[in-house]
């Protein structure tokens, strides 16, 4: 069995007022997406289109400055090998040739 706490003549008044102040939120704020978990999205007009462009420009140059050092340690330090066979207990080998003194 559920329950919920009666509101009385105070509570439905502040629970009206809460919705008021959410509708105007939504309507003014708010708009909709259907790609969007919640079906919304926030309205950011030309200012927050201008944000998200050189946020969206400043990521690219990072990730691509970091695919480079990337691929440039790869290819200085790395080299491509087969697998390693695996262990009796099923997991791989790691460590290259090492014997034991």
């Amino acid at each position: 069995m559920a329950y919920r706490l009666k509101p009385g003549k105070l509570g439905r008044k502040a629970m009206a007022a809460y919705d008021k102040v959410q509708r105007a939120f939504v309507d003014r704020f708010l708009e909709k997406d259907p790609d969007s978990p919640s079906g919304y999205a926030l309205r950011t007009g030309e200012t927050g289109r201008k944000a998200a462009a050189a946020y969206q420009a400043i990521e690219d140059h990072v990730v691509g400055a970091y695919k480079k050092v990337e691929t440039a340690f790869v290819d200085a330090f790395l080299e491509e090998t087969d697998p390693s066979p695996k262990t009796a207990e099923g997991q791989q080998q790691t460590g290259g040739n090492h014997e034991k003194e």
